[in-house]
Parts: C-alpha cells; structure tokens; sequence
C-alpha cells in the first residue's frame, strides 16, 4: 500500500464532512445529520478492522493484554458512537422563550431554594443577593442550611430572605430541597415552580422570565439551564488558558445537552433548574436513591408522566472548582451517582416506566465512566508494556493505521470542531479525562463492591489559592509513567535494539511520543497556580465618569473601565492621579456612584480600591453577578491552549 492510497479514505471523508457544511450550511440539520453518519461509518470501519485482524498472541500475557484492550477500546467505540447519535440532532428553545414573554405563566408564584452546607459568607452573600433581585412580581427565596448557622440565619434576614434549617439531616441536598418544599408548601400560599440553586450560583435578574414560558405545555416538568462559571476551572488556569480554553463543562452544556433534548433526554442538572411542584408531588419529591438525586429526578418523573427541557441560555454564573483536589472530588461524586443508577428500577434495563432515549442516556452515562477513563489510561500503558515486556498491543504498520484509523479520527475531528466549537480537542480533552482517571476508578471498583452507603461528598468551595500547590497525589502517576515511557523509548533507540525491526517498533515510537505530549501536559496541570486576587474580576470595556475631589472644586472627566471585581476596578483615565487619590466612578446606567482610592497609577491606567458601603457593595454585587458580565471564553483556540501548556512546561 502506498502513502496515497493510505490517505485515500481520510481525504475522501473530509472532504464529504466539508462539502456538506460547505453546500448546506453549518446549521443545517441535514448537514449534521451526514456529517454525524459519516463519522460513525468511519468509526465503525475501524472498528470491523480491529476484530477482524488477528491479535498479538505470543504468550499468555501478551493474550490476555491484547483482548482486554480491544474490548476496551470497543466499549470506548460504542460510547462515542452513541455520543455522535446525541449529536445528529440539536434543539434551540430561545425561540419558544422570545414567543412567551407575555405567557400567564411570567406571573405565577416561584419560590426560590438556596441549598447550602458549609460555604463561607462572601459565597452565600452573592447566592442571597443575587436570588432577592430576579425579576419577578411573586417571589419567595429560602436559604436552606444543612449546618443551621446563626450567621447564616442573619444574613439571610439582612438581605430579604426566609431562613430554614436541618440538623444532620438525611439524603443531603435531595433532602434538604424535600425539607424546604414541605415548610414552603404548608405556609398557606402554595408555589406553583421552585427554583432550584446550588449556593454558590447566582440567577439572572431574567432567569424566569426566560424559564417560565416553557412550561406552558403541561407535560414540562422541568426546565434546566446551563451552568456558567464566573472562575476559570483549574485547567483553565494551571494551564494559563483562561482566555483560549474553555472550562471542561462547556462541551456538555453548550453542545451536547440541546442535542440530548433534541431527542428527549434533556435531564436535571440540580442547581439553575426550575421544576413544577405538581410534578415534583406526584415523583415523591427529589429522589434519594443515588447521590446525584438532580438527574433521577428527570428518570422519576418521567414515571409520572412529566418531561425535562433544556433552555440554553446563560442565566446564572456559579464557582468552579478552585482547585484540583475540588475538580476531581466533584467528578467522583458524578461518577458514583450515575453508575449507583445502574442498581436501581430507572438503569438502562430497568423496570421504570422510562422512555428509550432516556435508557440509551442513562446506559451512555454508565458507559462513559465506567469505561472512557480506564481506557485512557489503557492507552498510556500499551507502550509501555511494548518496550520493557515485548507484550504488544495491537499488529500493524503506520500506513495500515494511516488508512484505516487516521480516518475515523479525522471525521471526529472535524465533526467536533464545527459543531461543537472546537470544544472537544486531541490531548487537551485527554488531559481533562486523565486527571480525574485514577480517583474515578477507584470509585468504580467502590461502586462495584458496594453500590450505595458510601458518603455524599461536597465539593469544598471558597478556599484560598495564595501559593503554588503541587498536587503530588494526581501527578505521580503520570509523571512515573512518562519517564517510563521515556526509558523505554531511549533503550530502544539504537540500531542494536532487539525490536528495530520489527513491524510494531514504528507504531509505539509515534504512539509513546503522542502519549508524552498529554501526560507532559497533565504533568503541568497539576501545578496549581496561585489566584491573584480573593475576587474574581469581570470584563467590562465600557466608558464611565470619573470626579476627583481637586483643591478647586469637584472635577469630572471621562474616562473607561476595564474591568472591575466586588473589591476593585481597573480604569484607563488620562488625567493626574497618584497612588493614594480619593475618586468617585460613576457607571452610567447603573445609578452607581463607587468611591475608590487609587493604588497604582501609572501609563494611563489606574487600579483602584474600593471604599464602598455595605448597601453600595451589595448593589455592586448584583449589578456583577446578576447582569451582562461574564468571564467566558470568546473565541476557543486549542493550538494556542497548547502552545501556552508548552510554555509552562518548558518554563
């Protein structure tokens, strides 16, 4: 076979995947539809050459390690084919939002829960503030503390909302949310939808408006939205990629949960979601069977008779883990809630009165965690095994991998970088799995023995990020691993190495130098960068009034912000300001007046600190969190992502 002809199939499918685009636009339905088919054919043609060619075989070791890697990397396979299934449909609800802005519903009474458990004043402060200001003519917000904190019952006073309390009370925020609603039912005004917020969200001031329309078919049960983030996620920052990379949720929200309500299997993510009471009755309340009650709750509905829709519009912005150890516990506990569905009346072959689309969702679920991380971890072992026990993986040649894999990977690639945004990328989407891969297994094999009993974690929030941190824990394993790796490669460099010739030596040497970009990157990601300030700062590229208290008089001058956080602004102003200077910045629009002093002033900028008031600070804070502000990424660059975790490797 020569190069051409290897090339051949790859060149052919991208060239269909770009026709198509290209002929019926990047939106059309038909266009994603193809586009998905020929990816999975590709996918499925690789698949029908793995387990038609024969496996390496010398030796019971050698067997037994090339069996169970093509069964997991089958597995892997049905997993991303069910994912390209998901995604040969979207739907968009904006539209059916925009057409119900005068519906009945805009009006109806809403309380709002605000789950929390040991998350410090500034974290609730914001949740409360933020909840207080939606828009809405009939609203109620209840500050639900599984800690009963006299703090927090005073803050709660302090800012318009009521407060009720647990002590060590049962199946943690399910219960604490079946607590809340059984207090707020029996108050004599019955809600009709209840918001549900985890306390480290903030809503929109639109948040219902937005929401609420959807529900006028009477089957709606709940209406979910995505969670935003107004933190950059741990990779996103111990890989300098705020600004290039987006956090790891993006992918799921943005891409693949309108596509899973394209199909009926939009589910409850827990915070951001308002749910109908009356549905919410007849399930029994939120389930408490597993310890991701949010999406069991969809699967208990829909028992009832009752739907989840998926409205993809940002309308709260909450905290990501701050760190590693917080990434990884929060994906444990997902881990362990979806695979503990696996056990109960709702898993794939359940005897829940659930829909397919649903059993496919929940089977995809089960799959993902219980196979993807332990496959990407299969894949780093494969050489390593190659150069220190001769045991091989897998029988081929470059330009058979060439031919028959490189197409199916290029499909994907592309499938992915068109539709969903370049989102899903080689070695940074590996990365993002690899770093939680160990913790998760070992949550499987916990879930294997022991389905349920096992505590509900909290993701802790609010912790200081004021030093370097070397997460030792999550990077030994890949750093051991890597210098293997190395090794092996170096000992078989020479010409003298037993396994020159032989037909696997160029395929491990490729494989091994692909495997030490992502595990060079994890490496470095699991540095923990220090975070520059306690509060996050938000964009805002606007122009603004500034008045300085001059000798003569109170002089006003134009000038712009920046960008601006709960603490402190940065401003470009191009008129005599010294370190120390007493200012005041008005936001037009806003009715703020926001005195400052002024820190550094130097080259026609100016960081400020604020002086403001608690009543000014709290106005500051919703006009922050509840608006237009975010800290999203604008336009997402894998190749510079990856040039920045160069640079810290390299650094």
């Amino acid at each position: 076979m020569t190069a051409s002809e290897a090339l051949a199939p790859g060149l052919l499918a991208a060239g269909a995947m770009f026709t198509g685009f290209a002929l019926l636009g990047r939106a059309s339905p038909l266009a994603r539809a193809l586009a998905a088919a020929v990816a999975a054919a590709m996918l499925l043609r690789y698949a029908h050459w793995r387990w038609s060619v024969p496996l390496p075989a010398n030796g019971a070791a050698e067997t037994a390690w090339s069996h169970a890697f093509l069964l997991l990397e089958s597995l892997s396979i049905l997993s991303n084919l069910l994912v390209l299934l998901f995604m040969s449909r979207t739907l968009d609800r904006s539209p059916e939002a925009d057409a119900g802005r005068n519906s009945p519903l805009i009006g109806a009474p809403v309380d709002v829960f605000i789950c929390t458990y040991n998350e410090g004043h500034e974290i609730l402060e914001r949740s409360i503030l933020g909840a207080t200001r939606i828009a809405h003519p009939d609203l109620r917000v209840w500050v639900l503390d599984d800690g009963a904190r006299d703090w927090v019952r005073a803050l709660a006073a302090d800012l318009g909302a009521r407060y009720l309390s647990r002590v060590k009370g049962r199946h943690a925020k399910a219960g604490n949310v079946n607590n809340g609603l059984r207090h707020a039912l029996s108050t004599g005004r019955r809600p009709e939808f209840v918001l549900l917020l985890d306390a480290d969200f903030v809503p929109a001031r639109r948040i219902l408006r937005r929401t609420l329309p959807l529900f006028a078919p009477p089957d709606v049960g709940i209406v979910q939205t995505p969670q935003h983030f107004f933190n950059a996620d741990p990779l996103q920052r111990n890989l300098l990629a705020t600004r290039t990379w987006p956090d790891e949720q993006r992918f799921f929200f943005n891409v693949l949960l309108p596509c899973k309500d394209a199909w009926g299997a939009a589910f409850c993510c827990g915070t951001s979601a308002v749910l109908r009471v009356a549905a919410l009755e007849a399930a029994g309340g939120m389930a408490t069977e597993t310890v991701t009650e949010d999406m069991l709750t969809t699967f208990r509905m829909e028992e009832h008779g009752w739907r989840t829709v998926f409205l993809n519009e940002r309308l709260s912005l909450g905290l990501a883990p701050e760190g590693l150890a917080e990434y990884v516990t929060q994906r444990s506990r997902w881990c362990l809630g979806a695979l503990q569905q696996a056990y109960t009346r709702w898993s794939f072959l359940g005897r829940g009165r659930v829909g397919l689309m649903n059993r496919v969702s929940a089977f995809d679920a089960s799959l993902y965690w219980s196979v993807s991380f332990l496959f990407r971890l299969s894949v780093l072992v494969g050489p390593l095994l190659y150069w220190w026990f001769s045991i091989s993986t897998l029988t081929a040649t470059p330009l058979e991998l060439l031919h028959i894999l490189a197409p199916a990977v290029a499909a994907q690639t592309i499938f992915m970088s068109v539709l969903a945004g370049n989102r899903v990328s080689p070695v940074l989407t590996d990365v993002s799995q690899l770093l939680s891969s160990v913790v998760v297994l070992r949550t499987v094999a916990q879930v294997a023995v022991k389905p349920f009993g096992h505590p509900f974690k909290v993701t802790p929030k609010g912790l200081s990020r004021d030093r370097v941190v070397v997460e030792w824990g999550l990077l030994l394993p890949f750093l051991l691993i890597a210098l293997a790796t190395a090794g092996g490669m170096l000992a078989n460099l020479g010409v003298w190495a037993p396994g020159r010739g032989d037909p696997g030596y160029a395929l491990n040497m490729v494989w091994s130098l692909f495997n030490l970009a992502v595990m060079a990157v994890a490496v470095a990601a699991c540095v923990e960068m220090p975070r520059p300030r306690q509060e996050e700062r938000f964009a805002v590229n606007a122009g603004a009034r500034l008045r300085h208290a001059a000798a003569g008089g109170a002089e006003e001058a134009a000038c712009t912000v920046l960008d601006m956080s709960v603490t402190g602004v940065r401003l470009s102003f191009a008129g005599p300001v010294a370190p120390g200077d007493r200012l005041e910045l008005e936001l037009p629009g806003s009715g703020l007046a926001l005195p400052f002093e002024a820190v550094r002033a130097h080259g026609g900028e100016i960081s400020g600190r604020f002086l403001a008031d608690r009543a000014t600070r709290w106005e500051l804070i919703a006009l922050l969190y509840t608006g237009a502000f975010a800290n999203e990424v604008a336009s997402v660059a894998p190749m510079r992502t990856l040039g920045h975790a160069m640079r810290r490797i390299l650094g």
